[in-house]
């Protein structure tokens, strides 16, 4: 996901769906107000702590919580919020293996899936099958509008 806000809306998108477009944000601002009605006059203002609704998805929030992860602005949508649990569960999975292994943080990933297939072919598991099954997983936990 590219995100290619550079105005008031950079680094905001919606956790849910991923849209970085539009947004209904409330907002201080001062109106004229007559009776046959009221405009906007002035510079609108809003905070983190702002109601914030993804136009698309209807997602609501406080705008902090729209606000990208400076880390990693391109993760895909986590239209459950769970992702960031699943990835954990990953990491302690590597960790173990680093620690049985000795394998360093660079190869840990790609030995730990090439162990995987030798355990496979001993434990009479189909490795191509279950990774994708393990695919159509990761992209059910990450549907939501791509840019």
């Amino acid at each position: 996901m590219t995100i290619n806000n550079h105005n008031c809306l950079e680094g905001i998108a919606c956790p849910k769906c991923g849209n970085h477009h539009r947004f209904k944000i409330a907002v201080e601002t001062l109106a004229m107000v007559t009776d046959d009605g009221a405009e906007a006059i002035g510079d609108m203002n809003w905070n983190e702590e702002s109601d914030t609704h993804c136009a698309e998805c209807g997602h609501h929030a406080r705008l902090k919580d729209f606000r990208i992860n400076p880390r990693s602005p391109n993760f895909p949508p986590d239209p459950e919020g769970m992702n960031d649990q699943r990835s954990a569960w990953a990491e302690a999975a590597i960790a173990a293996f680093r620690l049985a292994t000795g394998t360093d943080e660079e190869d840990a990933l790609c030995d730990l899936l090439a162990d995987l297939m030798h355990w496979s072919d001993r434990n009479n598991y189909d490795f191509e099958a279950a990774f994708t099954r393990g695919r159509d997983h990761y992209e059910a936990e990450t549907m939501g509008e791509r840019p």
